[in-house]
């Protein structure tokens, strides 16, 4: 196995793995369970939407405060961190691969 094909086939492992995290599901934890937020080609959010109107934080307490935890913006933080690194990892994928498709083979000599 040459070096060119070695280049070529590191260039496509990681254009795989770069496709395949931006279409893994994206998920957050919050009151013991899991919730969704799409992937990171199109956020859902209407999991967190749905989990932010059932806590106890629109409840007015007399002289306390209760924590609130706004999950949708831990889903926005979510998606945004898997697509931070997953789209730069596809597109060094796609430019090994096309460095190696450019460079020219070099012919052996006998």
């Amino acid at each position: 196995m040459n070096a060119r094909r070695l280049i070529l086939i590191v260039g496509a492992v990681l254009l795989i793995a770069g496709v395949i995290a931006l279409l893994v599901p994206v998920s957050i934890t919050g009151n013991g369970k899991s919730i969704g937020c799409g992937n990171a080609v199109a956020a859902d959010t209407s999991q967190a939407e749905s989990a932010n109107g059932q806590t106890v934080a629109d409840v007015p307490i007399l002289n306390q405060i209760v924590p609130h935890t706004d999950y949708v913006a831990e889903c926005n933080h979510a998606v945004s961190s898997r697509r931070s690194w997953s789209i730069p990892l596809a597109v060094i994928g796609v430019l090994v691969i096309a460095g190696s498709l450019v460079v020219p083979r070099t012919r052996a000599v006998s």
